[in-house]
This record gives C-alpha cells, structure tokens and sequence, in this order.
C-alpha cells in the first residue's frame, strides 16, 4: 500500500517559528488576517471556472488549473489542519468550504502546493496516465522516514545502464524483487509457510476457556507468523519483542516523515532504532551462519529459516550486488516489514470483529443477519482433509472477498501521489469539465475520499459496514463477487503503474487467518473495550495520520475463546 510521500520542511523550520514568537501579536494578527483575506479573495474569484456550466454550455476546451483552498497562515498553509491524526477529519472540514462538486483543489502545505483530485474520472486516468511518477517520493519516504543513508540512494536507486553477467541493468533487478511478490506460484508458497506457522502458533493456545482481547491476541500471531514467512525464523528467535517494537514503531512512523522536529519525535526515533537495530544484527548473524551465501532465489528452496523466503532472497541478493551497508539494509527491511504488516493484521481484525459482531445488539452492520454461519459455510469448503486450506477456493469465495473489499473501502486511508514530468489534463465529471496539471505538479489522490463518497456508495451509505457490498445475486440465488463500476473510486492497493506489489500476498494473508482463527476457535462475546481498556463500543478509527494504510482498531473486542 502507498503511503503520503511529500514533506514539510517548515514543520521543523525553527527560525520560522522563533519568528513568528518574536513578532508583535498585532502584527501576527494583521498578517494572519491579511493572508485569510487574499486567499480567501483569489479562491472566490476562481472557483466559477472549476463549477460545471448550465446545460449546453460547453467547458471541455477550457480547462484551468485546480483552485487553491485558502488558509491563514503564510507558508505553512494548510499543513497543521492535515497533519491531524484524525482518519478522515480533514477532508470532512473541508468540504464544508469546498464544493465536493468542483473534483480536485489545491492545498498549500510547508510552502509547497499539492494538488487533491476526488472525482473518480480524473483518479482512473491519472492511474492510466504513463508519465506520471512517484521515484523522488519514494526516496524521500526512505530518508525521512526511515533514515536511510543519503549517501547511499544512488545505489539503491540506480539507474545506470551497465549490465551484470545475466544481461541485466539494476532497475530490471530491482523489479525482479516486485516479481517474486506478484507470480502466483511464489505467493502460494508464501502463503503456505505463514499458514503453517501461524497454525503452530494457534496451536500452542491453552485448551479450556480463556478471556482475551480479540485483536490483542491476533496481532502478536499474525505478526509472528508473516514475518517468520517472509523473512525467516531466525529473526524472530533472535528478538523475541519484535513485535512490541516494531508495532511502537507502526504508530509514530509518520511523524518522522513529515518532519516534525526532533524533540517531539524522540520516542519515535527510539522506536525505529530498535526495530533497525533487531535488523542489523540479524543480517550479521545471517551472513556469518550461511558464510555469506543466500540460497539462491529462483532455484529450489522455497524457504528456508535464514533468509526465508524467496522474495526475501532476491532482495538481500540485490542489496548484496549494490554493496548497500547493513544500515541501510536494515531500513529497507524494515520499511518493507512496514507494508507487510501495518496494512494487513489491523485488516483481518477489523473483518473478524464485524463478522462475529454482526448480530450484536450494540452494532449497526448494515448486513443480512446471520453472517457468521455463512462465512462458516464458505471457509468450509476450502478446508482441506488434513485440517489446511485450500487457498484457490478460499480467494474464489464471494462472500469473503465482499468483506474483505468492505473493510479495505471502509478502512483504508493511502494517499497515493504522482509527480508530473510534463503538464496533464485530466478529466472531470466524466469528461464534461478538464482540469489542467503543470509539470513538476505534485497530484495527490486520497483513498478516504473515493472510498467514502456517498454518491459512489449510498446504498448504505457510504460511513456503514455492509458486508454484501460487492456481491450480485442471480436468477438462480447464487452470489457473485464484483467490483465492476468502482474505477477511480475503490483503490485500497494504490493504482497504475506503482500498485502495491504485494497486495497478493496481503490478500491471502488477511483470508487466511481469518479462516484459521474462525475454524479453530469458537468465539462468546463478552463486550467491548476501549483504547484504555475501559468499557466501550464497537471500537472508532485510532488516532492515525492520513495515508498510513489500514486505519488502526481504536479499541478492541473481549471474548471467550475455546478450541473447536
């Protein structure tokens, strides 16, 4: 899943703070006004151009650039209102100023302008659009966030076009490590080995009755088993609170890229360097138990407890080929970990809390009653003899994936973002107005607005989990899944050319350990609690940044678990 690949440079800008501390209050007062007022003044007289003209008058050959959202203060613009950690805040304050109508806006952020487009029309070609990128992003991602050594970029991202001994530049063995994320053939395999590990881990639950926090219990699990997959059982072994750190990690990680100063990151920055830390001396261990040699990726190891899997192979081999340092090895490793888990584990806790949920009196699913004997039914049917999955039939249940499609619309927040190398001109409201992008634009195109837009999705509304969402019911009574007609307005995933590339995996991830823990364990609910441990409701989003993936559980479930 993309994340918000953009800066804010004055966030940690302190002389332009001691400025504004130093400065008269009625001069602040006055300034802040006077900008209010000009911006205020310049979006007025600009919005007619962006409002669609009357019937039979025709706009298509006049197509302007995005008007920009007034703001108060000069130079940081509207960044201290997104920087919110607040899933969706922003963009419903805003649209009590901004006509939804208009498709895209500007926004002032750090003295940078980014340009917000909303109108699914003008998303899907932006998607389709074949210049557009997202490199610089990407690095910028990687040094803020995770602290990669500058010094070091142009080897991670090179783009010279000397070859190796098998005819290949570096970009074509860096998109070798995306391909062993996308051939079904190594997903199935991957996926066999979290299986495997997360069902040991299920296994060593006690027999009897036992009162956990669903999501609680889930989260170690599903953490250990996917990265053991991954990445192998060494690590885990070597640093058995990984988990607790990395998911400190998971909850500060943007507050490092946007550059908010240091000292009130510090815990963040603690956070990460242990998680950096667990990853340099792993990598050291491993290279001194294997002497230096890594199975090789495309022959006939599927996974193995050093390096683990194949695509983890092919990766440590690129790093191994671009003579990265262990540092920034482990950053990458651990950005990697970041997509691996952040998205997927509070994905399969939200399905499982709507799904046993779903006949509760203290919830409003919007769905058929009885869910969960339906869901049984379909995870039934992918259980194979000897107590595995079936991983083809348990994809190609229509049910499940409905839910699964639900919950990422509900609870997704990527921000996927396009820098233009040439101007643009995209298409709004199906093509009756255009909208005009210079070269050297930054386009941000936010999840949370497609996926939460009552005009794509009113039937419920678009705010309510409805698990039949994406399901057609035939002459016949037999349920299909689809998504056919979402273009440009569901894509949890990110979209075109820089797609998640491991969004297969995540996929079978997440419905694999739903299926697991629902076949295995019998559920009683006992109550709601919430991010204190207090009594509460069906759990709201946690306090998150925009663009972090998959919104956190902001409260969890109290069950009684038993075996089946």
């Amino acid at each position: 899943m993309s994340i918000l690949p953009i800066s804010f440079p004055a966030v940690s800008s302190l002389p332009l703070w001691l400025l504004i501390i130093v400065t008269p209050p009625l001069l602040v007062t006055c300034i802040l006004a006077f900008t209010r007022l000009l911006t205020t003044l310049r979006y007025q007289l600009a919005l007619p151009h962006h409002i669609i003209l009357p019937s039979g008058r025709d706009q298509k050959s006049i197509p302007y650039p995005p008007v920009q959202i007034p703001y108060t203060i000069p130079f940081l613009g509207s960044a201290l209102d997104f920087l919110a950690p607040k899933p969706g805040l922003f963009w419903t304050t805003l649209f009590k100023i901004h006509p939804r109508s208009t498709g895209a806006c500007t926004l002032l952020l750090a003295g940078r302008p980014l340009h917000v487009l909303f109108d699914p029309s003008a998303v899907h070609a932006l998607f389709q659009a074949r210049g557009p990128s997202r490199d610089r992003m990407n690095i910028e991602i990687i040094v803020k966030a995770l602290d990669f050594p500058k010094s070091e970029v142009p080897n991670f991202y090179d783009t010279s076009p000397d070859v190796d001994d098998r005819g290949l530049t570096a970009a074509q063995r860096m998109n070798k490590t995306h391909d062993m994320l996308l051939k079904t053939e190594h997903v199935n395999t991957l996926t066999s080995e979290f299986s495997r590990v997360l069902r040991h881990e299920l296994s060593t639950y006690e027999t009897g009755e036992q009162v956990v926090n669903l999501y609680a219990w889930l989260q170690q699990r599903m953490f250990k088993a996917s990265t053991a997959a991954f990445y192998g059982s060494r690590i885990m072994e070597m640093h058995p609170n990984f988990c607790a750190d990395f998911f400190a990690f998971d909850r500060v990680f943007l507050s490092l890229f946007f550059g908010i100063p240091k000292i009130f990151t510090r815990k963040a920055i603690a956070a990460r360097e242990r998680c950096r830390a667990a990853f340099e001396t792993w990598q050291a261990q491993m290279h001194t138990e294997t002497n230096g040699e890594i199975a090789d990726p495309e022959g006939d190891v599927d996974w193995e407890p050093c390096f683990g899997s194949r695509a983890n192979r092919i990766r440590q081999v690129y790093y191994r080929t671009q003579k990265l340092s262990l540092r920034a090895r482990a950053s990458i490793d651990l950005g990697f970990l970041f997509g691996l888990s952040s998205n997927a584990i509070p994905c399969a806790g939200w399905m499982l809390l709507h799904i046993l949920t779903s006949d509760s009196p203290n919830t409003t699913p919007n769905s058929r009653p009885n869910l969960l004997p339906r869901v049984m039914k379909e995870l039934r049917r992918a259980r194979r003899s000897d107590g595995g999955l079936d991983i083809p039939t348990l994809l190609n249940s229509p049910l499940l994936q409905s839910i699964l499609n639900e919950t990422l619309r509900l609870y997704a927040d990527v921000l996927v973002t396009r820098e233009l190398n040439h101007d643009i001109i995209l298409p709004l409201a199906k093509g009756k107005r255009h909208v005009l992008f210079k070269k050297d634009s930054l386009i941000m195109a936010p999840s949370w607005l497609g996926h939460h837009d009552d005009a794509a999705w009113s039937h419920p509304p678009s705010n309510t989990f409805c698990a039949e969402r994406f399901l057609t019911i035939d002459d016949k009574g037999i349920e299909s899944f689809t998504t056919t007609g979402t273009a440009g307005r569901l894509f949890p995933w990110g979209g075109g050319k820089s797609i998640c590339p491991g969004r297969r995996f995540a996929k079978q991830e997440v419905l694999a350990s739903v299926a697991m823990v629902l076949l295995e364990f019998e559920f009683e609910l006992v109550g709601f609690v919430d991010e204190k441990g207090g009594a509460g409701g069906f759990p709201g989003l946690g306090a998150q940044f925009a663009g972090a993936g998959v919104v956190a559980l902001g409260g969890d479930l109290s069950v009684r678990v038993r075996r089946r």
